[in-house]
């Protein structure tokens, strides 16, 4: 006894400074319900330091808590069990409480120490606890086999903690099933984001400018997988006076304290031999059997992972049937980088073997990213060909071929005609329009003397006919005509080529108004979608069906499609990615249409800055910008929804998209006409932008999209109207309304049915006004659609209080719909903006700033989104020329412009 070392059997000192584990304290008290506890996790994630919080929690207790830190000799059983005898003494055998035979234990022979020790704790009238911690430090089949009898045979008062790294086995099975098991994993000891706030503002201590926001936590408990070491290694880096804003990137790679602690608590632990396998799978994301005998040449790789999870090598299998694996992935760079360091060319050889293999399967994401880090540009290049080049954009690998690209020299790309066609198109997605261009028809010059087949030749006419569709430039009815043609000649099991030419085909029917022409082919390229299993290119068919049923005026179908667009986006692709902006924007202009205001400007509000760095078409960004200036200026921010149109603009100029700069600058026009009080800004605007021009053509000769061609003519017939011009805005408006009922475009009837009853009352031509009015109300009350009429009001009102007050009696339907319209106009004044500089939403936001309230708190308590609260503050701060919360409740205050509250808060 005198031999042992009597500071194994005295628990760490848990150090004050560290974060208290509240929730897995309260858990582990279960320990005390059952016989055995198990903690098992890789090194590194807090185990002794829970276990010694949970020890101090019951040092005025009656429970008696015996622990044993166990090193290598322990595999000696004698030894053993002299270390657990000692333990249950108290750390000194002076004061155990039973005779000399007690501490004889590691003189005994293991079933007699067994019987010793089970009769030393038969004396115990209270509970008692048996910590052991590090167990994989002494683990044999010797010491499992002792450690399961003790645990066995002790008294119903005996409880057993067991911490290690490795798996045990302990007899766990049989306990489990009497409920007499407690298992602590990885997933329960990883840190909470509240955990690792708190452990880093302390590490911050009073800097409180320094603090770290939500976001930042969240980012680093991500990258770090809530791995408590590497959470403290940041603690240090703040306390050494590191840059709290370099915290995510100082696990980029793997810092020296961590890629110490990984060297000296892990590597240097294991045997030679698993060491070299771990090396080498670490290079991979994710791991199968299969995948470590390629990369091991070996032949028992599932077995070799079992073994590695059972000893707590930062292994985590993907899901309960085990059917993969992964490292913790700052484990894995460490690795990763040592062995690059360590051999270039074994680091080299190994992905290029690991690019073959996924690119026999057909898996090319990863066989393009191990033939990237195989600094392998032949092999990198085949595999993106062999895949399809383009083709893999349409199936939403847009970053991986842009990723595989960019390592490729020119001449490489230039030679195989696909990954040539796929710098057009990644331009073409990016909005590099003239990049496109210039790069598509220089290729397709120096094709001309190529020997290339029909369905090579007809991939090269593909990629060209998106370019053109994205350049948005007109179309005739004989170029949709001759496109119906090429579907027919086109294989059928081509499913790309022929979703493509689908899509392209029925945007451009619907961009000329042929609706129901439209819906055929969108139907068609969503089936060859489907075909294929891309759900990425399927959902821009929902995008374009919805748009196709709202021009229709069927509203409630097309919002029933874009909620099932938006469930599968948020499932497979994220709620802010680019598709989800999209969706979002369509989303908004329907919402706006049916007079939910504030819900359309909180989609707004993230999706249009999101759109404008990614992808977009001319139909997405006219729904996002042109809906959120006719929302801003709905809630009397006329300069913002100005300066939204002029936002559309210049992307349009960027993106050389002149469709979207004529809607821009005509719905500029449009929200004059209907919120300025008199028309003399309007018309000034429509004289300068020389609206009488914009009919089939512009002034130069060019062909005019249909859409703008729509919207110049309802500015023209407005702008008629205010002027008395009632004989000319008539003869205009049943023309549009022939054309529009021709087509089916039922929201388009709505305007033009609102404004000829106005026009028709203007001629004394009563009865056919009611009815032309009567016809709006009809088409917009089952589908909930209201703007039209709000918006219009000038035109609306007339016709709204002639039929409420006209007494001719109405069904209930159409009652409460024009009682309800009724209120929605009443609510707002008639024309022109809010008075004075800021809008009403904007002095209710800074009411409440003045009395210090956060941006979160203001959206609380006036019902509207953290990001929109954001958004009005930095345009009230623009128009008042400061930065700072307090300096724009000073000056604000020194106007006039809010009244006094609190004292305003810090900046």
């Amino acid at each position: 006894m005198d031999e042992l070392i009597h500071t194994k059997v005295a628990p760490p000192m848990w150090m004050g400074n560290q974060i208290r584990r509240d929730l897995l304290l309260g858990r582990l008290d279960a320990a005390l319900e059952r016989r055995l506890t198990l903690i098992h996790a890789p090194a590194g994630y807090g185990k002794t330091s829970l276990l010694s919080q949970w020890r101090r929690r019951y040092d005025d207790s009656g429970v008696r808590i015996a622990w044993l830190t166990l090193e290598r000799d322990d595999s000696d059983l004698r030894r053993l069990t002299g270390y657990i005898a000692l333990a249950l003494d108290g750390g000194d055998a002076r004061e155990a409480p039973g005779d000399d035979g007690d501490r004889l234990a590691a003189n005994l022979p293991p079933r007699a120490a067994v019987s010793a020790i089970v009769s030393r704790l038969a004396r115990e009238r209270g509970p008692v606890v048996l910590i052991l911690d590090d167990f994989h430090r002494a683990e044999s089949p010797e010491v499992d086999e002792f450690v399961r009898a003790l645990i066995q045979l002790a008294p119903g008062n005996c409880h057993f903690i067991v911490s290690s790294r490795d798996y045990p086995w302990l007899g766990q099975s049989i306990l489990a099933a009497a409920e007499q098991l407690l298992e602590f994993t990885t997933d329960d000891l990883k840190f909470s984001s509240v955990e690792a706030e708190a452990l880093l503002a302390r590490a911050l201590g009073d800097k409180r400018d320094e603090q770290l926001g939500g976001e930042d936590v969240r980012s680093i408990v991500v990258r770090t997988e809530g791995w408590p070491i590497a959470l403290q290694l940041a603690s240090l880096s703040l306390k050494r006076g590191a840059d709290h804003r370099q915290l995510v990137e100082q696990f980029r790679g793997p810092s020296s304290e961590l890629a110490r602690y990984l060297s000296e608590q892990v590597l240097m632990t294991m045997p030679p031999e698993t060491q070299e396998v771990v090396m080498r799978t670490a290079l991979l994301d994710r791991l199968t059997g299969e995948l470590v005998n390629l990369l091991c040449d070996r032949q028992d790789g599932w077995l070799v992972l079992e073994k590695l999870e059972e000893q707590g090598v930062f292994l985590t299998p993907l899901s309960t049937e085990r059917q993969a694996y992964r490292y913790h992935q700052l484990f894995a760079e460490h690795l990763r980088d040592r062995m690059a360091r360590r051999d270039s060319a074994q680091f080299r050889a190994l992905h290029h073997r690991a690019a073959m293999w996924f690119a026999e399967r057909n898996e090319t994401a990863d066989a393009v990213s191990h033939a990237i880090q195989a600094d392998d540009d032949d092999l990198l290049a085949t595999i993106l060909e062999v895949a399809g080049g383009w083709r893999l954009i349409p199936h939403g690998h847009q970053a991986m071929v842009e990723r595989g690209l960019a390592k490729l020299p020119e001449t490489v790309v230039a030679a195989s005609p696909r990954l040539a066609l796929a710098r057009v198109y990644l331009e073409i997605k990016c909005g590099e329009m003239g990049n496109a261009r210039a790069d598509y028809d220089r290729f397709v010059t120096a094709l001309a003397e190529a020997d290339l087949s029909a369905d090579e030749w007809t991939e090269v006419r593909v990629v060209g006919d998106v370019l053109a569709d994205y350049e948005n430039e007109p179309v005739t009815l004989d170029d949709m005509l001759a496109r119906e043609a090429l579907l027919r000649t086109l294989p059928s099991n081509d499913h790309l080529v022929l979703a493509n030419v689908s899509e392209t085909l029925a945007a451009k029917y619907f961009e000329g108004g042929w609706l129901e022409r439209a819906l055929e082919p969108t139907l068609a390229a969503r089936e060859h979608y489907q075909a294929m299993d891309s759900l990425y290119s399927e959902l821009f068919t929902r995008f374009l069906e919805a748009r196709i049923r709202r021009a229709q005026g069927r509203f409630k179908d097309a919002a029933a499609i874009l909620a099932s667009a938006r469930a599968d986006i948020e499932s497979n692709f994220g709620d802010r990615s680019d598709l989800a902006a999209n969706c979002a924007a369509f989303e908004a202009e329907l919402l706006y249409e049916q007079d939910q205001v504030p819900a359309a400007v909180e989609l707004l509000d993230w999706a249009v800055p999101h759109m404008e760095q990614s992808d977009g078409w001319v139909d997405v960004y006219a729904a996002g910008y042109l809906t959120a200036a006719r929302a801003l200026a709905a809630e009397g921010a006329m300069d913002e929804a100005l300066a939204m149109t002029a936002r559309a603009r210049r992307l349009a100029g960027r993106r050389r998209l002149r469709q979207l700069e004529l809607l821009a600058t005509l719905c500029e026009l449009d929200l004059h006409i209907d919120h300025d009080p008199a028309p003399d800004a309007a018309l000034a605007h429509a004289q300068e932008i020389g609206l009488a021009s914009l009919t089939e053509t512009e002034a130069d000769g060019t062909p005019l999209h249909h859409p703008v061609i729509t919207a110049a003519a309802l500015c023209r017939v407005k702008l008629a109207l205010l002027t008395g011009e009632h004989d000319a805005a008539l003869g205009e408006l049943r023309g549009l309304r022939r054309w529009a009922a021709q087509h089916g475009a039922g929201r388009l009837l709505i305007d033009l049915n609102i404004l000829l009853a106005y026009a028709l009352r203007a001629t004394d031509s009563l009865a056919e006004a009611r009815a032309c009015f009567d016809d709006a109300v009809g088409m917009a009350m089952f589908q909930g659609i209201v703007r039209p009429f709000v918006d219009a009001r000038r035109f609306a009102e007339p016709s709204l209080q002639d039929t409420l007050n006209n007494g001719v009696q109405l069904d209930r339907f159409r009652a409460q719909f024009l009682k309800g319209l009724a209120r929605s106009l009443s609510a707002r004044p008639a024309t022109g903006p809010a008075p004075g500089l800021l809008s009403e939403a904007e002095s209710e936001i800074l009411q409440h700033l003045s009395f210090g309230y956060s941006n979160k708190e203001i959206a609380r308590l006036i019902g509207m989104s953290p990001d929109t609260v954001k958004y009005r503050l930095k345009s009230v701060f623009k128009k008042i020329g400061v930065h700072k919360r307090r300096d724009a409740v000073r000056v604000l205050r020194e106007r006039g412009l809010i009244g006094d509250g609190a004292a305003p808060p810090a900046a």
